[in-house]
């Protein structure tokens, strides 16, 4: 397995240790399906929202790479061809989810009788809705807020504005 592969599935994991500790369902393509990896989902209205069955579906990414990280945001580079993907308008918005890792790929998981952990972090940023790309761009860089840690909590706050059917 590459250092790549290795990341992309820790950052699977990661996702699926939030959205259980939800309990919301997970499907997951079994190919890239329009830049969306994975799509989350609720079999009913979550917290104070009306719309029944919401969800959200995400572009998954992980790095060991510590230039994308500034005081305020994570950048995060996308080709022009995925960020068009994301931004368009859709039933489901498309979010932005990247796991930062360890430098150094074999201290991102510590494994004991009393506990998995996975150390750092993801964020994520709402991509549907945002700004076109000028058709002469190769690629654009997102920037994704350090306040938007992906975490159950932030989770729930997510499904919950789609399922009062505003975006998050």
């Amino acid at each position: 397995m590459t250092p790549e592969q290795q990341q992309e599935e820790i950052s699977k994991a990661y996702l699926h240790a939030v959205v259980a500790q939800c309990s919301f369902a997970l499907g997951a393509w079994t190919q890239d399906h329009g830049c969306v990896d994975v799509t989350v989902g609720a079999a009913s209205p979550v917290g104070s929202g009306h719309l029944s069955k919401p969800k959200v579906d995400i572009q998954l990414k992980a790095t060991t790479r510590t230039d994308v990280e500034h005081p305020e945001f994570i950048s995060w580079q996308l080709e022009a061809d995925h960020y068009n993907a994301l931004v368009a308008p859709a039933s489901a918005p498309h979010l932005l989810v990247v796991l930062l890792l360890p430098s150094d790929i074999s201290q991102s998981i510590e494994h004991t009788v009393n506990h998995l952990l996975i150390r750092r972090c993801a964020y994520w940023v709402t991509m549907t809705g945002q700004m076109d790309l000028d058709p002469a761009a190769q690629s654009k860089t997102v920037r994704i807020p350090r306040a938007q840690v992906f975490s159950p909590s932030a989770l729930r706050g997510i499904m919950e504005q789609v399922s009062q059917g505003t975006t998050p």
